[in-house]
């Protein structure tokens, strides 16, 4: 008996340090998964921060971050020696930091108002020659060709590929830029109309003129601004490249979510997931995404189609006309005239807003960007969901999407205006996989 006794006590005291070990397994998980909690709110609050240019309070939570990271790194490494290739699954906003992002931002748009600036400077030059020949000559017909040609090819206007560029390229920065600083100089300036009946005359040359001197010195304006704000982020850009020594823990499947369509419908929504459109077709289809994946939405309503299908048949008949509109992209409005008979329509968005409604294991939280800021008013049409359901759960949202339009038409001197709503639905449903 005694002997049976000591076998047992033995094979115990063999079991100990197994016992210990797994426990100190479980231990580092669980320390590593409140780390990856803490480092989500940090993200979140370092990017509140910074729009809200609280810079050294941002830097701050910057610098708590790499030593939150530094812990993840140590845990990490202990791990991965019982458990090879074991991923921490660090929140994704650390892989790329919101100060360098912000930074990359500013600096895109610096270089976009200068461009513009070129134009505008090109544009005045153009116009001033245009209208000192005029002026010596007294006659308003000669600088016709002159000043059309610098109105339709200014920036925001057709033909002006540098203004394309810039309207386009600011509707990729984040809503935050696009409201305070780039909208109004490019914007405000397609708002203008100077030719009448074919025939420009003095006083419109002189207003042309007036006008693109302020629209440079505006963009200028805007460079510097531009660059003093980028200047402004440099102690938290500095803070954050220490952010580069645990970049491996982003590596092998980190922050990465594995997930297949299990349902998709729709009506008059288009709904992008982590850059992919979403459709009918996307059923049973398998993709990995971030585990805060950007979700973006736009009401695809009868009036938007509409205006889509008005540009495509402009470009097979001379008939149509179609002019720049207010900003914010080819697919946002549509200003269109007869070659026939004096006639003008516009077909304008006043507003645009969308609700999110994700199931019990996932967030939702407002991260406007890509096309925010546009000149309607627009609202949550790009979110942050973060997806929460362990493998072999599903995880779903419902959004809503309503659009209000404004109609301007001008018909051989009659006016007529009226607003147009527009609504649309979707709901999506993914199946977590790893």
């Amino acid at each position: 008996m005694k002997t049976v006794t000591n076998y047992i006590l033995a094979g115990l005291v063999a079991l100990l340090p197994a016992l210990a070990a797994a426990q100190d397994l479980a231990s580092d998980k669980k320390q590593i998964a409140f780390i990856n909690r803490t480092m989500e709110k940090r993200i979140s609050t370092i990017r509140e921060q910074l729009r809200a240019d609280k810079i050294s309070l941002a830097t701050k939570n910057i610098q708590g971050m790499t030593e939150s990271l530094r812990e993840l790194a140590r845990l990490t490494k202990r791990i991965r020696v019982k458990l090879p290739g074991y991923a921490p699954n660090p929140p994704s906003g650390c892989s790329a930091g919101p100060a360098t992002s912000r930074q990359n931002d500013f600096g895109q748009a610096k270089k976009m108002a200068i461009e513009a600036g070129k134009q505008l400077n090109h544009d005045y030059d153009t116009a001033n020659q245009a209208l000192l020949k005029v002026k010596q000559k007294q006659i308003a017909t000669i600088a016709i060709s002159a000043l059309k040609f610098t109105i339709e090819n200014a920036p925001g206007r057709q033909g002006g590929k540098l203004g394309d560029l810039a309207v386009e390229g600011v509707k990729k920065l984040n809503g935050f830029l696009m409201d305070k600083y780039v909208g109004q100089p490019i914007v405000g300036f397609s708002e203008i109309d100077l030719l009448k009946g074919n025939f420009v005359k003095i006083k419109d040359g002189e207003k042309l003129m007036a006008h693109l001197d302020k629209s440079r010195r505006k963009v200028l304006d805007l460079a510097h601004k531009m660059d003093d704000q980028a200047k402004a982020l440099a102690s938290a850009v500095t803070a954050e490249k220490a952010w580069q020594e645990f970049a491996w823990l982003c590596k092998s499947g980190a922050g990465k979510t594995k997930v297949t369509v299990i349902d998709y419908r729709s009506r008059d929504l288009e709904l992008t997931l982590a850059g992919k459109k979403i459709g009918p077709e996307s059923k049973g289809q398998t993709f990995t995404i971030e585990s805060e994946a950007i979700l973006t939405a736009r009401v695809v309503g009868p009036r938007r189609k509409f205006c889509l299908e008005r540009r495509e048949y402009a470009k097979r008949t001379k008939s149509i006309i179609i002019h720049p509109g207010p900003g914010g992209g080819p697919q946002d409005s549509l200003v269109y005239s007869s070659s026939r008979i004096p006639a003008k329509s516009a077909w304008k968005i006043k507003s645009e807003k969308f609700s999110w409604k994700p199931s019990f294991n996932s967030t939702m939280v407002n991260a406007p960007a890509t096309v925010s800021g546009a000149y309607w008013k627009l609202e949550k049409d790009r979110m942050r969901w973060k997806i929460k359901a362990k493998p072999g759960q599903q995880v779903n949202l419902k959004v809503d999407g309503k659009i209000n339009w404004r109609f301007d038409s001008n018909i051989r001197g009659r006016r007529k205006k009226k607003e147009e709503k527009n609504d649309g639905t979707a709901t999506l449903v993914l199946k977590v996989l790893k």
